[in-house]
Order: structure tokens, then sequence, then C-alpha cells
């Protein structure tokens, strides 16, 4: 299993890539201000005057400087790894190999729109995209057995048990700006056989 460090390395050289990828254009165009700036420097020599030289002149070495810095960019990135690539390779390993947390639901109530606003709600990300979840609010005991309410996006398995479970995976860094810390992986509201829910849409 990778750890959490090589899969924000990797995801990071990615976005590295991609920024030096839009590079390239922008560093076409220093190249061709700079080579009129030099010809033009050449060409008019001996008729601008010293003030007007030595500002050609910074104006020159500036545009050199920015290509310089864009070369480097661009050859630092690594463009052998694409996003897909890195999910297989790295965050879904990932993600499998972590433990699986447990936490028993006192009640639970089926969200069907779920408000931005709505009371601690916690976003679920699967590894498989097909997957359909849907918001349900769930009265749970915290960590000091006090009762909590929080809404979850879930996926629903029906078992043959009589108290309803929810499990779940988390992160203790954000990776990117979608695989947060602030999410859950792979949850599932695991509830008896005779429980019924609205089929989920997404």
């Amino acid at each position: 299993m990778p750890s959490i460090d090589k899969v924000i390395e990797v995801q990071e050289s990615i976005s590295q890539a991609h920024s030096a990828f839009v590079l390239i254009p922008a560093e076409l165009l220093w190249i061709i201000i700079g080579i009129y700036s030099l010809m033009d420097i050449i060409k008019n020599k001996k008729t601008i005057s010293s003030t007007g030289f030595i500002m050609r002149g910074f104006f020159f070495l500036f545009t050199l400087s920015l290509v310089g810095l864009s070369s480097i960019n661009i050859m630092k990135a690594d463009f052998s790894m694409n996003e897909k690539q890195w999910k297989d390779d790295y965050l879904k390993p990932y993600i499998t190999a972590l433990p699986e947390n447990k936490t028993y639901v006192q009640d639970f109530t089926q969200i069907l729109e779920i408000q931005k606003n709505h009371n601690k709600k916690i976003k679920s990300i699967y590894l498989n995209n097909s997957v359909k979840t849907i918001w349900v609010e769930l009265d749970i005991l915290d960590k000091n057995n006090a009762s909590k309410t929080i809404s979850v996006q879930t996926t629903i398995k029906k078992e043959p048990i009589k108290e309803p479970y929810l499990t779940y995976k988390f992160i203790n860094k954000n990776i990117s700006k979608e695989y947060t810390k602030h999410a859950y992986y792979e949850t599932i509201l695991h509830i008896p056989e005779e429980y019924k829910v609205l089929a989920p849409v997404k």
C-alpha cells in the first residue's frame, strides 16, 4: 500500500505537469517577443539613445529570465503520469487498505433534499463512480457517549441484523481539493432487511 505522503506527492506532480503544459504556449510567446526585442536592439543600436538602449536591454533580460524560469518548470514536470493512472495505482490501493470505522446508529431519517447548511453535512466519496447514494440524518453516540446528529451521504446495504450501523473510512491529510480529510470514503449504512428507504437516484 502506498503511503498517504506518496499519494499526495504524485498528485502534486500531476498538478505541476498540468501547470507546465499551460506554460508552453506562454513560453513560445515570450521567445518570440525576446527574439523581436533582440533584433530591434541590433537593428537600431546606432540610432537609439543610451537610455533607450539600456531600457531595451533590461526588457530583453527580463524576457530571457521568464523564458528560463518557464523552461525549468517544464523540464521538472513529470508527464509520465495522468489522473487515471494516479487513481488506479496510488489512490485506490491506499483507500482500499484503510481500516474501516464502525458507528452504531440509534435512529436515521432519509433526507430527500439536502440543504447547504444542513446539520453537520458529510460528503462521501467512492472509488466506484457509478455508486448510487442517498443522504440520511443519523442519530449517533460520540466518543463521550453523548447523542449527536449528523447528515451523511451513503449507500444502503440491507442485512439480517437488528440494529443499523454505519461503516466508513477517512484520511488524516488532504490529498487534493476533492479528496479531503473532511469527507468519508466508501460509506455504507447497514440496515435491517425489513427497513424501507427510497431508491437512490445517484
